[in-house]
């Protein structure tokens, strides 16, 4: 009896080891009830239980972080009806819903306006904090800087191309910084603080702004971005009509350093700070479900070889090569036939196989990111060839080689989330399992693949695909003309029937964690005057950065903008030329590698309707990076034909303009071009205007006095 008992003891322990806690099962069915507080009650049990067993460990960790999913999409509903306390209750864990919670408790305020984010110059001006009581008409631009000097108690100082002509302003009521801004403004020039009471008026030339301009540098560390990836972007956004910004990019420290006018480095570091932001976030709940069912009947008599056969073997036997003689051959006895009869089997076969897989995967990651799941395993597959044993032979000796095929599911999203609470899923979902062997074995596997994209909303479900086969075939095998007749035709016949049946259904499930931080100062727009960024002087900047930052809209105390600038007086008459085209400056220096600015400048009294300019250079010492339309051809508006053909290689350019419909020409003066040149090379390089000619809109030619610059590259 005790020998029994054991026996019975040690059965019973290995059906428990071979076997799931009765705790793991009904956590198991709770969890797929979607009843999460009670699977986590089971799943600690079988922990509990057995602490040794891996699968309820991670069961229970599993079922957790379903269960904080659940609740925390509870809690954001609740939020969403106003109830925020009731919210904070349901899920306190849940940083990111307190966040959102305070975000909505908060009582809505007046946004503080931030500080001007301007950089502090090394060198300032002190003038008294009176306004200035200056109007002038006709007077000359070096009087006008004299008086205002006298009122601040400022020295002011000009460069040797300084020109002084008659100008009519009016500047009451301004601050002195502001007055000179205007001034310098009227008067095409710029100015430079050289100290407390020193500024320099110098013309706005870009060979001038190179050589007077304040420059900055600064280190912008980046977090989100990387800084390759916008080194040219930042690059396009800060460049001039005159010149390139330097940066210097630091792969180690994601960080870029930008060298240029105060103005230029604060406008980099708004840029950067709205490029610079964290990518959203997202939680994709997939749900795959695939039933395949499989039903096999044979029924009835399987005859084997469905014929009969009879051969004559000779009172001798059958001789082994077929042939035997005539003598003794006798037809009549039974005994020289041999006939053989087909065999017959009798099946009562019947086969019926359940095939489930059901995976519930929860998927996180970044917004425009891809996702990649994959689970399964790896089934090789045989692949022959023949080579010859030996060169120039036969291709006889096989050689086997093996690829391996993913079998499992494999999962692809790539999410990209919407300002407006929306995602966008780029789909890529693929099944594939084993559906048997085919010829030598080879495994036979069947596919189904999902490719889409679809927009939801946050916590949105979409039944991706639903897809049910079902397949059935009959066979009926048995002898010719006995198989019909009824009752009798079943003895002699096998009926074959197999049921294929397959249902797969698709389900998705996108939640946003965290969406792309946005405040009402990034939706600003960023005004960048572009008279400021090259005609204004190093005060203005100044006075600029907080409306070109976009950071306030709001100017600094004392400052006002004007709705137009006041435009400069007419030139006398014996101060204009007659029909000209010029280069200029016409000599400077500039350091090998960098870039610099050359302006063609176009004045004629006459009426022109297209024009044609080539300029030549030396291509050995400089190189012609860009030709940009100047304010001439800008005033004639957006539809004016521009052309400008580089040939660097030859050392030429040639720039076409035409006069957009109509029959009337124009006449004026302004800048006609800008080219912007690289030093490649030390030595002297001059720019010459070989050609100008022009028509008149009757088709009278025009000509043009023009001249050349030099350029020495050091």
């Amino acid at each position: 009896m005790k020998k029994h008992l054991a026996w019975i003891l040690l059965i019973l322990g290995f059906w428990g080891c071979a076997t799931f806690s009765q705790y793991y099962i009904r956590g198991n069915k709770a969890e797929f009830g979607k009843q999460y507080d009670q699977a986590i009650q089971e799943y600690e049990k079988a922990v509990i239980e057995n602490p040794r067993e891996e699968v309820y460990r991670l069961a229970l960790i599993r079922v957790k972080t379903s269960a904080s999913m659940h609740h925390w999409k509870a809690a954001r509903a609740l939020m969403q009806q106003g109830k925020t306390e009731e919210a904070q209750a349901y899920e306190p864990s849940n940083r990111v819903l307190a966040d959102e919670a305070e975000a909505m408790m908060k009582k809505p305020v007046a946004e503080e306006k931030l500080e001007a984010e301007a950089m502090e110059l090394p060198v300032k001006l002190r003038v008294p904090e009176e306004k200035v009581q200056l109007k002038f008409t006709q007077a000359s631009i070096r009087s006008i800087f004299q008086a205002l000097g006298k009122h601040a108690g400022v020295n002011f100082v000009y460069d040797e191309q300084f020109r002084d002509t008659p100008l009519s302003i009016d500047l009451v009521d301004r601050d002195f910084e502001q007055a000179v801004n205007f001034l310098c403004l009227a008067s095409k020039n710029f100015f430079r603080v050289i100290d407390e009471k020193t500024v320099v008026i110098v013309p706005d030339q870009p060979m001038k702004r190179l050589q007077y301009e304040l420059n900055a540098i600064k280190t912008f560390y980046l977090s989100n971005i990387n800084a390759q990836e916008i080194q040219q972007s930042l690059a396009m956004m800060l460049r001039t009509q005159y010149k390139a910004p330097n940066l210097i990019i630091d792969k180690n420290l994601n960080s870029i350093t930008v060298r240029d006018t105060p103005l230029s480095v604060s406008l980099a570091g708004k840029l950067l700070r709205n490029w610079d932001k964290a990518k959203g976030e997202v939680v994709i709940d997939l749900e795959i479900m695939e039933v395949s069912r499989n039903k096999l009947l044979k029924l009835g008599i399987d005859w084997g070889t469905a014929a009969a056969s009879m051969r004559y073997s000779g009172a001798e036997g059958y001789p082994e090569d077929g042939w035997f003689s005539l003598k003794g051959m006798d037809l009549g006895q039974t005994a020289n036939y041999q006939i053989s009869l087909p065999s017959a089997y009798l099946q009562l076969l019947e086969s019926d196989s359940d095939t489930k897989m059901i995976a519930q995967p929860r998927l996180r990651g970044v917004g425009t990111e891809e996702i990649k799941y994959m689970v399964g395993q790896k089934v090789p597959i045989p692949q022959t060839t023949f080579s010859p044993i030996a060169a120039g032979g036969i291709s006889t000796q096989p050689i086997t080689s093996y690829t391996y095929q993913d079998v499992g599911i494999d999962i692809k999203i790539k999410p990209r989330i919407h300002t407006e609470k929306e995602i966008t899923l780029e789909l890529e979902i693929k099944l594939t399992s084993l559906g048997g062997a085919g010829y030598a074995d080879i495994p036979i596997i069947t596919t189904r693949e999902v490719k889409n994209v679809i927009r939801l909303k946050d916590g949105e479900t979409n039944l991706l695909a639903g897809l049910l086969k079902d397949e059935e075939r009959k066979s009926l095998k048995g002898i010719a003309g006995i198989k019909r007749i009824p009752i009798l035709g079943s003895l002699f016949s096998n009926t074959d029937q197999t049921i294929e049946q397959t249902d797969v259904i698709l389900t998705i499930t996108p939640y946003i964690i965290r969406s792309l931080p946005l405040s009402e100062e990034d939706r600003k727009p960023l005004w960048v005057d572009v008279e400021s960024l090259s005609g204004l002087g190093q005060a203005s900047e100044r006075m600029m950065i907080p409306e070109a930052m976009g950071a306030t809209g709001r100017e600094e105390p004392g400052l006002e903008r004007p709705e137009t600038p006041p435009e400069p007086p007419e030139e006398p008459e014996e101060s204009r030329g007659r029909d000209s085209i010029t280069i200029g400056p016409s000599d400077f220096e500039v350091p090998k590698g960098r870039q610099f600015g050359m302006t063609l400048n176009i004045r004629n009294e006459n009426e022109i309707g297209n024009l044609s300019v080539t300029v030549s250079y030396d291509p050995r010492i400089i190189k012609l990076d860009a030709v940009n339309p100047g304010s001439f051809v800008q005033e004639l508006g957006d539809k004016t034909p521009f052309l400008s053909n580089i040939d660097n290689a030859g050392g030429s350019c040639t720039i076409g303009v035409s006069v957009p419909g109509g029959t009337r020409g124009v006449k004026g003066a302004g800048a006609l071009a800008g080219l912007l040149f690289e030093g490649i090379a030390d030595g002297e390089a001059v720019v010459t205007i070989v050609n100008a000619s022009a028509n008149a809109p009757n088709g009278r030619a025009v000509s043009f006095e023009t001249n050349q610059a030099r350029v020495i590259i050091r």
